[in-house]
């Protein structure tokens, strides 16, 4: 397990490079990856001192909101293999907390992670209570997305996605690869993400992979759906911001790309890191590269990433700390 959320020592830090450009920067999953502050990626599913508070919101907005939860029928078995990796995952790479036990199709848990546990069936929904992937979504602090493989194609076949950023999985559901990525700028003639679709194809079952998305935003909002987006949109268009360092947050999203074992299908998952600009700044290479990166941003790309006037006043922030 890992510190305070906000702990620059294990942040997942995006920028790489004085200057950023849309790519499918993808790499194996589970390896550390050293930065200036410490490291982290250690594992693929995060657990943080704020584990079970994320676990818990993530629960209340899919409660509240059930059209945040999606699954087609024929997603069925890819969603019992979802569960089954989730939680196989976690045994393995946090076993003083949970287990896993098999007894032919019977498995039984225990996740003091959260304080849960229990048995159920394989294939048997009412020994969960509820979908297998809406189960496996309160148990880790991702949210969790199954690509269904056909045709020589990805198409979004079931989700359990509270934290969305800008976009709504209700309106995505049922989607191909190349239909959820088209607005991307800088994915000219869909190479970008064509390449990474024929990439994730050619997985073997098991394979896991990882890349790196990012954002800024003007407070510590984990949801940013366009389901809530009235909720939280005047204030990013306003940038009614006080104190920047504290109340500007960098937004990494440590993206998981699976390839199931058992049925192919794809498992996407979808971590969200925020850390202030205040903390950031306490690692100078962050703070000069995040700097460079928004000064050298594309238009388009600044657009895209609402980065136009929260950009600006970020840069004039950090860069008047001297």
């Amino acid at each position: 397990m890992t510190g305070r959320a906000d702990d620059p020592g294990d942040y997942p830090f995006p920028l790489p490079h004085p200057s950023y450009r849309i790519s499918a920067n993808v790499e194996p999953a589970g390896v550390v990856r050293e930065t200036e502050a410490g490291s982290w990626g250690g594992t693929v599913l995060h657990v943080g001192d704020d584990h079970a508070a994320v676990v818990a919101q993530r629960a209340a907005v899919l409660d509240r909101e059930p059209a945040r939860f999606v699954a087609a029928p024929h997603a069925r078995a890819a969603c019992w293999d979802a569960l089954l990796y989730l939680l196989g995952r976690l045994a393995a790479e946090y076993p003083d907390h949970v287990t896993l036990h098999r007894d032919g199709d019977r498995y039984s848990y225990r996740n003091a992670l959260l304080g849960t546990g229990g048995e159920f069936v394989l294939g048997d929904e009412s020994s969960l209570g509820e979908h297998p992937l809406r189960f496996a979504s309160r148990q880790v602090g991702e949210d969790v997305v199954v690509l269904g493989a056909r045709d020589d194609r990805l198409w979004l076949d079931a989700g359990a996605v509270a934290f969305a950023s800008v976009w709504s999985i209700g309106f995505d559901a049922g989607m191909s690869f190349a239909e959820l990525h088209g607005p991307v700028p800088g994915n000219v003639g869909g190479g970008v993400f064509e390449r990474a679709e024929r990439f994730l194809l050619r997985l073997e079952p098991g394979e896991a992979y990882r890349r790196l998305n990012w954002g800024l935003q003007p407070d510590d909002r984990l949801d940013l759906s366009l389901d809530t987006a009235p909720s939280w949109l005047g204030r990013r268009h306003r940038l009614d911001v006080a104190d920047p360092g504290r109340e500007i947050h960098l937004r990494t999203e440590v993206q998981h790309l699976v390839r199931l074992p058992l049925t192919g299908s794809v498992l996407f998952l979808i971590g969200i890191r925020l850390l202030p600009l205040d903390r950031l700044a306490l690692v100078p290479a962050w703070r000069r590269r995040l700097v460079s990166v928004l000064e050298t941003l594309p238009p388009e790309l600044a657009e895209y990433k609402g980065l136009d006037a929260l950009g600006a006043l970020t840069v004039h922030h950090l860069t008047g700390r001297g």
